[in-house]
């Protein structure tokens, strides 16, 4: 199970929405309060949506690191599973999720600029992959950069540094009280994001295909906030891709800036180390 875990948890990280949904009979994820759907208008000026973007693109914590316990739930391929773990980020450099079961840790995902580590302590093996080798992660051009904005609760564009910057490529518009930003001009996949119109937070990404045959679509959700480094911050994220029965959800406590850990994993010689194309071949959906 945890070898289902931190895979699927991989694959919804990776916006799984990019890959094509067939059959579907049933829309098993709601749409969320204040998340927009396909119909929400985007009619407002270029000048309103780059004032917006450019303050919440300002949204983020000044402390450079965020220590939490976590207890993390998955739902897919037919069965529940939850454990405790602990989630450890230090900016521009790792975010680590480490999952024990009674008390030993049984696996671990650990994220870098230049690559992707998974350790499944219970069987002994280990994937490590430069992003460019892991086909959902290239698909949706997501690097170390872009999931760390969804780690950290912060608006992003795929393959930029700078969302400021990038600020003339969102269309802006209201729905249910919060502000939308959308982006429509990535090569594979819309971003939409549902952001508080008080604070300019995130509180949803909505992320789905282009065309018809990309019918699934992933959403990242925050919810619980509580005060860390002087500013809201999502004690609950939970991650769904509609038209299956994959989700995760990440529930934090004793959130600290704590900086006194090791930040790269060493991996044992006795490990045995696998390709992602190994591992995910052996995954059913």
């Amino acid at each position: 199970m945890i070898r289902h875990l931190l895979f699927l948890f991989a694959l919804c990280a990776a916006l799984t929405a990019c890959r094509s949904s067939k059959g579907l009979t049933k829309d098993k994820i709601s749409a969320g309060k204040g998340t927009p759907t396909a119909t929400t208008p985007i009619t407002s000026s270029a000048s309103a949506a780059a004032a917006f973007t450019a303050r919440a693109a300002k949204v983020k914590a000044a402390k450079p690191c965020l220590t939490a316990s976590v207890k993390v739930g998955l739902t897919g391929v037919g069965k529940g599973f939850s454990a405790n773990g602990t989630l450890r980020m230090k900016r521009d450099d790792v975010i680590r999720l480490s999952i024990r079961v009674l008390g030993m840790e049984v696996g671990l995902m650990e994220f870098t600029p230049q690559d992707v580590l998974v350790v499944d302590r219970f069987h002994k093996q280990y994937v490590r992959a430069a992003y460019s080798e892991v086909p959902f992660l290239k698909a949706a051009r997501l690097d170390f950069y872009s999931l760390q904005a969804l780690f950290w609760n912060e608006l992003f564009v795929p393959g930029e540094r700078n969302v400021t910057n990038a600020a003339s490529r969102f269309a802006f518009s209201t729905n249910g009280g919060h502000n939308v930003l959308r982006l429509t001009d990535t090569p594979q996949l819309n971003y939409t994001f549902t952001l508080s119109p008080a604070d300019a937070r995130v509180h949803t990404l909505s992320v789905a295909g282009k065309t018809a045959s990309q019918r699934g679509t992933f959403t990242w959700r925050y919810d619980d906030f509580a005060a860390y480094d002087g500013q809201p911050f999502p004690r609950s994220m939970a991650m769904e891709v509609k038209g299956t029965d994959i989700g995760l959800s990440l529930s934090l406590s004793s959130l600290s800036d704590d900086s006194d850990w090791n930040t790269r994993t060493t991996v044992s010689s006795r490990y045995q180390r696998k390709t992602v194309a190994e591992v995910l071949g052996g995954l059913k959906f």
